[in-house]
């Protein structure tokens, strides 16, 4: 299997092997509702609980960030950026904060690994009653390291108090425990496509309060009967179910955090996003993420859509690579119904005005419960990254099709706006590996037909070279190991 195909099967969450299926593990206990079942009888099932890590951030800090344009979403080039644990001061932050922009009503994405459960829903509840929007993204400030999760220097420029030029990553992001409860609380919340959240049941400690002679207070671990732990975790759980009925959220979400050891977090599904309440979009397009490596930049983008026959949702992943100077390779793979009824549909990419056909490229068996998948591709020219949107749609065909046979192939739709593409842009014009690989395509066309090299038709297709494998599926070790 080559390396372009493996990029997006990562993405995907599916193996390498290619006979292995996709693989979407189920998580360990389904979610329980206490409301009449949801439509969605089967969402997409989730991956099995992970360990939660025993190192948390510093306590959560909020700060105006602001981007390139488009830069949080289309239209959106600022945000506040809420960073870290939630502490019991977290909720008087986050109003200081509003109360210094005035009436602006910006969004909040968090990148947060939970914290207090209090603050949480004193958050949440903030929120619905400024009626703001939440997401979930990483605020990376200008000055930081992308690739650390964390430095001294730069949460020191966090909490400078100071407006912030950052970049937002939505492929690399968290929002686990009490987060959730805060992003449910919002008035309304735009879960990104590929991103997920981390639930798990509630823990409780004891300290006792001191007071010294100076009025310093300082809190003491103490131990508490188990019975007295028993009250206290249940009178928690009443408090999140009483929030939850007040901000429209199924109890079914409370349910299935309580499955889960508190040691352990598992990740709800698109479907169970829905069917919670939390995010009830019937299509989600994720923002597109720009991968640096050396061996050549490209732009990625996740989309999740329910597929209305069979009551699931299904993920598309996209991806524009460089090609030569004057080309780009466009990837698309997406997730089939079991019947593979869609397999066979011709496919075109409209784009800078022109069509341009998708045939099939590489198909992924069927494994289980797991769905088929299929790879296709087609180079683009490099202008198509200055358009407004790409379109995926049914190729028009001469054969006459059966009556019976209805496509179940949706028309796609991916804005091509933000920072990544301005990135990509700038690699593909001034990249050295895309100028090699340009040489070695013109030597090898100078070529006779029977002399070429196997290896100069390999980048046909699904093949080619790695160009990173950031997954949103599994958002990188910050969502499992907060």
């Amino acid at each position: 299997m080559t390396f372009r195909l493996l990029v997006l099967l990562a993405v995907l969450g599916l193996p390498a092997a290619a006979s292995a299926g996709p693989s979407m593990a189920s998580a360990s206990g389904k979610p329980v509702s206490t409301e009449t079942k949801p439509t969605e009888t089967k969402p997409t099932q989730t991956k099995p609980t992970q360990t939660k890590s025993a190192s948390l951030p510093p306590p959560i800090v909020f700060f105006l960030a602001k981007g390139e344009p488009n830069a949080c979403g289309p239209g959106c080039q600022e945000w506040i950026a809420a960073d870290g644990t939630f502490d019991p001061g977290a909720d008087g932050r986050l109003r200081a904060l509003l109360k210094k922009l005035g009436g602006r009503k910006l969004p909040i994405f968090f990148h947060s690994p939970g914290g207090s459960i209090t603050a949480g829903l004193g958050i949440g509840r903030l929120m619905r009653e400024r009626g703001l929007t939440a997401g979930v993204g990483w605020t990376v400030p200008q000055g930081c390291d992308p690739r650390q999760a964390r430095e001294q220097a730069c949460d020191k420029l966090k909490r400078s108090g100071r407006d912030l030029v950052a970049q937002l990553d939505t492929s690399r992001t968290m929002c686990n425990s009490s987060c959730v409860y805060a992003v449910a609380g919002a008035a309304v919340r735009n879960i990104g496509a590929g991103i997920q959240l981390g639930i798990h049941s509630s823990s409780i400690s004891f300290s006792l309060k001191r007071t010294d002679e100076s009025g310093h207070v300082t809190r003491v671990p103490t131990k508490a009967s188990p019975a007295a732990i028993r009250m206290a975790l249940q009178a928690g759980y009443d408090r999140i179910a009483v929030y939850l009925r007040e901000m429209g959220i199924s109890p079914g979400l409370l349910a299935a955090a309580r499955e889960i050891e508190n040691d352990r977090l598992r990740f709800l599904s698109r479907g169970e996003l829905a069917a919670f309440g939390i995010d009830r979009r019937d299509s989600v397009e994720g923002a597109w993420w720009f991968v640096d490596q050396p061996t050549g930049g490209s732009a990625m983008k996740v989309i999740e859509a329910r597929d209305p026959a069979a009551g699931v949702f299904r993920k598309t992943v996209l991806r524009l690579a460089c090609r030569n100077t004057k080309t780009i390779r466009f990837q698309i793979a997406r997730e089939l119904d079991a019947d593979r009824a869609s397999l066979s549909i011709p496919l075109r990419v409209r784009a800078s005005g022109k069509d341009f056909p998708l045939p099939l490229g590489v198909a992924v068996a069927q494994s289980g419960d797991k769905p088929p998948l299929e790879v296709r591709s087609a180079d683009l020219p490099l202008s198509v990254l200055t358009d407004a949107a790409l379109i995926v749609e049914t190729a028009e065909s001469s054969a006459p099709a059966p009556v019976s046979a209805a496509p179940r192939f949706a028309k796609l739709t991916a804005q091509t706006s933000g920072p990544s593409f301005v990135s990509l842009l700038r690699r593909c014009g001034n990249d050295p590996a895309v100028a090699d690989r340009a040489a070695a395509d013109e030597r090898a066309a100078s070529l006779p037909a029977q002399t070429r090299e196997p290896v100069a038709r390999a980048d046909s297709g699904v093949q080619g070279r790695a160009e990173g494998t950031f997954s949103p599926a599994s958002a990188g070790s910050e969502s499992k190991n907060p």
